[in-house]
């Protein structure tokens, strides 16, 4: 326990962090997800199994203690093992590379699961998380880590019993890990004399928030008097009971949204505290406060997301100035200047978006631009507009309805299309896209709530008609048009480039080669357009590649405007000379009647 403590005091305003592991890859919905967890680690002796087939010059990795990464899917309701990678490293020739084990070659590693030319992982019960898209939450211990969208599955014996989605965001507030001087400034120590001058270190946990900011309560795990070197369990303590009294008195604090709970950061949370701890009653001079003022919005072209836009005129306020404010300039700056050293309770505010409410004590211990983010009316969105609650109202009373998009004058189109009479399902709301690919509205509601909103109506026909009605649904309905949720940016118009770009039969049998620098401009609406070939070795291969342009520019892209180049390479699989400049590589292997497309 003196070990235990020694350690304990090294700590400051942090939790505690071990390695972050990598996770394994599961395909859900036709795509691959974050797997944040090693089903083959939960039993030991399989774990052992497996890393003892491995070739010794395996590549170890404090980031990967498994020395592997699997792969799994859903197959017949069942967690199935689809294969193993692990790289390795050869001294002679100084290389790494990559050994890929199929399901067929681990058949003896797990011969009581192999089954049907399936290994099932009936050794596993219990919760898996798979998740996609940015971080949202992140400790450097494990797999302790969110993902914007995930999906937690409820495993017994292999069999994948339950599966629910969540979408994880977070909001501005107090950082508990940058509140230590705000909280001793409030803790009330003159009613704890007898702890003057006492450092007490509070080990917390388990946060429940609301979704606005304030704390509501937490687990005072235990607290430790360094002086007298004392453990003190009691979570009814006046000195615990003290702490989250002196919590709860700030707001607004940064809450998670984490798979349906309001919480925050940290799962656990080491704080010490001293109890002399007082703002300098001579500090004399004069402090700033310099930030800015995002606003959330919809994007309005896919993948339909939330990004921050700087907000001008938005307003500023401080609690106890009720008859003084600020105002942000053309830049979303706001500049506030003259303040005494002490707390200020700071709040920003614009028309149709949530406020944001933040705690400053100045002198700060940082002299970062102050960043304040206004997010959508989440709460009226939720309940008056769109959320799963109320479209499971509609199917309560008999009438589902979805979310879509609808092309400009295909309106009567989709309202007759068969598909709403044959399985008793409407659209209450539509978003009108115009020919460039821009909506005709403002799109208010978030991609993935839309998804949510529509997801419960999937799961209601799933259950009533199986899934053979998702092929016959129209397209743009948000959650299963793929097409809403594509980002098209830089790395998807390289991408449709190596998958339209064909090497012509006639110039591969020819044993012809090419290197084109094409120069092309991005519009203000985000459309490719001007595509120019400003050098080619070889006229026979323009045509083809700027067939292959005319697949980026017909749709809006989310593109900077302007001009930029790159340079398409065809060359033979005879050849080794590839280009360093090259951006799209398209490689001929062997004569055929048939476009070759790309490896």
């Amino acid at each position: 326990m003196k070990v235990f403590f020694t350690i304990l005091l090294w700590l400051v305003v942090l939790p505690v962090k071990a390695t972050g592991q990598w996770g394994d890859i599961i395909r859900l919905e036709g795509k691959e997800w974050v797997l944040l967890v090693k089903p083959i680690e939960s039993d030991t002796m399989l774990g052992n199994r497996v890393r003892a087939f491995l070739p010794d010059n395996i590549s170890y990795s404090t980031g990967n203690y498994s020395c592997y990464t699997a792969s799994w899917e859903i197959r017949n309701g069942y967690l199935c093992l689809r294969q193993i990678e692990a790289d390795v490293y050869d001294e002679a020739s100084n290389k790494d590379s990559t050994l890929v084990y199929e399901g067929k070659d681990l058949q003896s590693l797990f011969p009581s699961y192999y089954k049907d030319g399936e290994i099932q992982a009936r050794w596993f019960s219990g919760e898996l998380r798979a998740g996609k898209g940015n971080l949202v939450r992140y400790v450097h211990d494990g797999f302790d880590r969110n993902m914007e969208t995930e999906q937690v599955l409820t495993v017994r014996n292999g069999k994948v019993l339950k599966t629910e989605t969540y979408h994880n965001y977070r909001r501005p507030g107090l950082n508990l890990k940058k509140a230590q001087k705000e909280i001793a400034c409030r803790f009330p120590w003159k009613r704890f004399p007898e702890y003057r001058g006492e450092q007490i270190i509070f080990v917390i946990g388990d946060f429940q928030m609301t979704d606005d900011g304030h704390f509501v309560d937490c687990d005072v795990h235990f607290f430790f008097l360094r002086s007298s070197r004392k453990t003190i369990e009691d979570r009814n303590h006046p000195l615990a009971l003290a702490f989250k009294e002196t919590l709860k008195s700030i707001y607004p604090w940064e809450v998670l949204f984490i798979n349906g709970k309001y919480t925050m950061e940290y799962r656990s949370f080491t704080m010490p505290l001293r109890g002399d701890i007082t703002h300098d009653k001579g500090d004399s001079a004069k402090y700033t406060i310099v930030g800015r003022v995002y606003g959330e919005s919809v994007r309005q072209r896919p993948p339909y997301d939330v990004v921050h836009a700087v907000l001008v005129g938005s307003n500023l306020s401080m609690a106890g100035q009720p008859f003084q404010g600020w105002l942000t300039d053309s830049t979303g700056c706001f500049r506030i200047k003259g303040l005494e050293a002490g707390t200020y309770h700071l709040k920003a505010e614009y028309v149709g978006l949530d406020p944001c409410d933040t705690v400053i004590t100045l002198p700060s211990q940082h002299n970062d631009t102050l960043r304040m983010v206004l997010p959508l009316w989440y709460d009226y969105i939720l309940k008056y507009d769109c959320s799963p609650e109320l479209s499971k109202e509609n199917i309560l009373k008999g009438h589902p309805k979805l979310r879509l998009v609808i092309p400009e004058e295909q309106e009567q189109k989709i309202r007759t299309h068969f598909f709403w009479k044959k399985y008793g399902v409407s659209y209450d709301v539509f978003y009108p896209l115009k020919k460039d690919g821009t909506l005709d509205c403002y799109l208010g509601v978030p991609n993935h709530l839309l998804t949510t909103y529509n997801q419960v109506v999937f799961d209601y026909l799933d259950k009533k008609f199986g899934t053979s009605w998702r092929k016959e649904a129209p397209k743009g309905i948000f959650g299963l048009d793929k097409s809403l949720d594509e980002f098209r940016d830089y790395k998807w118009f390289i991408n449709t480039l190596h998958k339209e770009s064909k090497y012509p039969v006639k110039l591969l049998n020819k044993g012809k080669e090419c290197l084109l620098r094409i120069e092309y401009a991005v519009d203000s609406n985000g459309y490719i357009v001007q595509p120019k070939i400003i050098s080619c070795s070889n006229c026979s291969f323009r045509k083809t590649v700027l067939d292959a342009f005319k697949k980026v520019m017909n749709v809006p892209t989310l593109l900077k405007a302007g001009k930029d180049t790159l340079v398409v390479q065809y060359k033979l699989d005879s050849s080794a000379t590839v280009n360093p400049d090259t951006d799209v590589l398209v490689i001929g292997y062997t004569p055929c009647d048939k476009p070759i497309l790309m490896k």
